[in-house]
């Protein structure tokens, strides 16, 4: 079979299942025809908004190549240089946040005619897709067409295939880290451990540019910027001196700004380019092979010591509903995403820590004598952002399991009751030790701001809960919580309308303690204002949860679809 005939396959194959996604059928309804209408039409969408993006970078690479052609303009091209380092980072984490491809499901087309380097090379082109490397494309091209308009068609030239060992370099990157990942969560209790030490790496990965930056005070007292200049450089400002003009996109700038005055001293930077590129095709090819050859493997689990915990009655709710709030819970604890739900909200105190020991300054304007109160604050409305990722697909996420609630003899209500009440434990375990931390680390202030802050998280916690509730109602997605990426998100109508009612959930209860303590200065009843409203908030989210009730009954049959 030519080459040409599998990648034209391959094309009308993703063609076929997007169209097939799209048809009508008589199995789903109008309203969960739009949901994946949606779902498979929002990349779809976000390409088309990136053309002005395109666009722009495009001009900023033209400018930045007449600019080395003729002396001029160097802020283009410095511009661009952090672009494309940025471009590479995203690349590095792209697997983690939009991973497009899954090796997975290659493994059936072993079946066919189709030679492994055929399937790698599908794998990688398709890495073009992503937008950080789609916007990379008109950059370096921008920057040859650029060089040729100043007459430098020999710099040109160079310019093009470095932009070309960039891309190679960018794609190979990202398939290494795909089938890295694909490789560490195909056994269960690897993946677990993966996930757990990525949660607690990549917040403290995020903190890293604040050591890179000099101390704003000493002894007490603000350093002019003269002050800050004089001092010496920093350890990791020295590491990254060193090691910055070994970076891809730092040899792709070198061979572009030295073929124009040199050409000759461009071969050094475009030979490490090339061979950076050769060297992560190579390692992705390999890597790429080890998972079509590795069988899956989910790992047996032990029973827990929390095993009498489960079959608990909460006090307030019938024994359905606590058995489906502790299976809530379960499925959360025992799952990367949820334990990532979990885990990543504990570690924000910590940053913003670092953040106001560097710049002294408190994360909430107008509280720069409360700091423990704007973290425990900040921690709080975090961890309710933070499940309620999980919360708005609560229904499919069950999988197997939701169909066998709606066997049993549980009413719609127990399981909404249930449900809420599973995530309010799991909300409540990372809030309470956000809290517990910014009161270890900045004691102090009005206990009533304290309280404030705990009854403006239960209010917000019980008007988003019956949000949530439809939200997973009328937006099913089928999702494995195994995985940390697109394959475990809620549907993306769904999740951004649950961002929506989180600001409108939470806005009450900041306007009322803005109206107290600034308006009225009387900051004394901040926490008499927000508890009144903490009781309406309950009120309100008992009433809505009856036509939810309606909603989700109405709908059981679509969920069971995506389960």
């Amino acid at each position: 079979m030519k080459v040409s005939h599998i990648f034209r396959a391959f094309l009308w194959m993703r063609w076929r299942i997007l169209v097939n996604s799209l048809e009508r059928t008589g199995a789903r309804d109008r309203l969960e025809r739009f949901s994946i209408a949606i779902e498979k039409l929002g990349p779809i969408m976000a390409l088309i908004l990136l053309i002005p993006s395109s666009i722009g970078l495009f001009v900023l690479g033209m400018i930045a190549g007449f600019g080395l052609g003729t002396g001029a303009w160097p802020v283009a091209i410095e511009a661009l240089r952090y672009v494309l380092l940025i471009a590479t980072a995203l690349t590095l984490a792209g697997p983690f946040i939009l991973p497009s491809r899954d090796s997975g499901t290659v493994i059936r087309l072993l079946l066919l005619p189709i030679p492994r380097v055929g399937l790698y090379i599908g794998q990688t082109i398709a890495a073009i897709a992503d937008p950080w490397i789609v916007l990379v494309i008109p950059a370096v091209v921008g920057i040859a067409i650029g060089l040729a308009v100043a007459l430098k068609f020999l710099a040109a030239v160079l310019a093009l295939i470095a932009g070309l060992a960039f891309l190679i370099f960018l794609t190979g990157l990202s398939a290494l880290v795909s089938a890295a990942v694909h490789l560490l969560f195909r056994d269960r209790r690897r993946g677990d451990l993966v996930m757990f030490l990525l949660v607690f790496l990549m917040p403290i990965a995020s903190m890293a540019p604040q050591f890179l930056v000099k101390p704003e005070r000493r002894d007490g007292r603000r350093l002019t910027r003269a002050e800050r200049a004089a001092l010496p450089p920093t350890r990791a400002e020295r590491v990254m001196t060193r090691v910055a003009p070994l970076a891809p996109s730092e040899l792709y700038r070198q061979t572009a700004v030295s073929a124009v005055s040199t050409p000759a001293s461009s071969v050094l930077p475009l030979a490490g380019l090339a061979l950076f590129a050769f060297g992560v095709q190579a390692a992705g090819f390999a890597l790429y092979r080890r998972v079509l050859d590795m069988p899956v493997s989910l790992g047996a689990r032990r029973a827990g010591s929390f095993a009498g915990l489960w079959t608990r009655r909460i006090p307030g709710l019938s024994p359905g509903a606590s058995a489906v709030a502790f299976t809530q819970l379960r499925t959360i604890l025992r799952t990367p995403k949820g334990r990532a739900s979990l885990a990543s909200p504990l570690l924000l105190p910590l940053l913003l820590t670092v953040i106001m020991s560097q710049s002294g300054r408190n994360p909430i304007p107008g509280m720069e004598g409360y700091r423990g109160i704007g973290l425990a604050a900040i921690g709080s409305f975090v961890s309710i952002l933070a499940m309620f990722q999980l919360a708005v697909n609560q229904f499919a996420i069950d999988k197997a399991g939701f169909t066998r609630q709606l066997l049993s003899p549980l009413s719609v209500r127990d399981l909404l009751w249930g449900k809420a009440a599973g995530n309010a434990m799991a909300v409540a375990l990372p809030a309470i030790a956000s809290t517990a931390v910014a009161a270890l680390m900045f004691p102090g202030g009005r206990l009533g701001y304290w309280a404030a802050v705990i009854l403006a998280a239960i209010a917000t916690f019980a008007l988003i809960s019956p949000a949530a509730a439809a939200l997973s109602a009328l937006f099913p997605k089928t999702a494995d919580l195994n995985s940390i990426g697109k394959s475990s998100n809620p549907h993306q109508a769904a999740g951004l309308l649950c961002m929506l009612c989180f600001l409108i959930s939470a806005a009450p209860s900041v306007l009322l303690a803005m109206l107290a303590a600034t308006i009225l200065h009387r900051p004394d009843l901040v926490p008499a204002f927000v508890a009144l409203w903490c009781v309406v908030a309950v009120l309100i989210s008992y009433f809505l949860f009856v036509p939810v009730a309606r909603l989700v009954d109405s709908r059981r049959e679509s969920i069971a679809q995506h389960c």
